[in-house]
């Protein structure tokens, strides 16, 4: 009898012991964007508890911010740009990882009223609003290319926001802009411009991939597990929101101050890009800022484990042959 107590006791003390353990989340600081695509990102704090993390977000305004967060590891995962992570590599900076094609959609062109754009053709000689060097841009020049036209074609003016683009079509300085949402829901719900649908982001190489998740390499190798958490959050909550769309408007509405209406207009177009990771995308990105002079070395074929496929291929329980594409 005694013996049975004392089994009993130890027993109650290694639950104790491992209840206690497990009660410790893992706290993961999460880099988003003030925008409708990173509504997925904010969404996971409040089912955290699922895969026991602790997750903190941390805001932010743009993409090269949050990649600089990530490599000085400020944070330990976020939201960055497709052309961010080929370019930082190229420039001797492989303390971020690519872990996930996070989003899809949401760029556009957007004409001046009064304007015809009805084929890709019929942007020839027109003045258009560009921010050089985002990855917006870098689609429009693909999609050029691929029409057969160069920059000599239209008349490009270089702008570093999309607020001064919007401005420029409302003074008709310009005859059309390239942006991005919630920009472009904006500026159609003013009533400033409409989307033509000559431009589509999805016919160039990136097919409109408008956000990768990266990593902070020290947090991906040290704490891969939770990493591995982290996107399975993440992929549930992208199959949540696309489930129901008032929970996305609901959610971005707690963090910006956007209406419903243009909330909802935006969220047209816009896909989350479920468990896969584009290499080969990477890799067109890498030839692209190479051939273009913004880097000067062609990292193409050479990201290797700055593009690694292996955590959301555990988070989705797939083989990593499944996810990479």
């Amino acid at each position: 009898m005694k013996t049975s107590r004392i089994f009993a006791f130890l027993a109650c003390l290694a639950f104790s012991i491992t209840g206690a353990h497990a009660a410790e989340p893992t706290k993961v600081r999460v880099g988003f964007i003030n925008n409708v695509q990173s509504a997925v990102l904010v969404h996971i704090k409040s089912i955290a508890n699922e895969e026991n993390l602790d997750v903190e977000l941390v805001p932010f305004t743009r993409y090269p911010d949050v990649q600089k967060a990530l490599s000085v590891h400020s944070i330990d995962v976020g939201v960055i740009a497709p052309n961010g992570l080929p370019t930082a590599v190229a420039q001797g900076d492989r303390n971020v990882v690519g872990v996930l094609d996070l989003v899809y959609g949401g760029n556009s062109f957007v004409m001046k009223k009064g304007v015809s754009v009805r084929t890709f053709q019929d942007l020839k000689g027109k003045r258009l609003g560009l921010a050089e060097g985002g990855v917006s841009w870098m689609m429009f020049v693909m999609l050029l290319d691929k029409n057969g036209m160069s920059y000599n074609d239209i008349q490009s003016v270089n702008f570093s926001g999309a607020t001064d683009m919007i401005n420029a079509l409302k003074r008709g300085d310009v005859d059309g802009v390239d942006l991005w949402e919630p920009f472009v829901a904006q500026t159609v719900s003013a009533d400033i411009g409409y989307a033509t649908p000559a431009v589509n982001y999805r016919e160039s190489p990136l097919s409109a991939l408008n956000g990768l998740l990266g990593a902070n390499k020290d947090f991906a190798t040290k704490q891969s597990d939770a990493l591995v958490r982290v996107l399975r959050l993440i992929l549930k909550g992208e199959k949540q929101l696309q489930n129901d769309q008032a929970m996305w408007i609901n959610i971005v509405r707690g963090y910006s101050n956007l209406d419903d209406a243009t909330t909802k207009l935006a969220l047209q177009g816009i896909t989350y890009g479920g468990p896969q990771l584009s290499q080969t995308k990477m890799d067109t990105v890498a030839r692209f800022i190479y051939k273009a002079g913004i880097v000067k070395t062609d990292v193409s074929g050479k990201l290797g484990e700055n593009v690694d496929a292996k955590f959301v291929a555990r988070a989705a329980n797939m083989a990593e042959s499944a996810v990479l594409k």
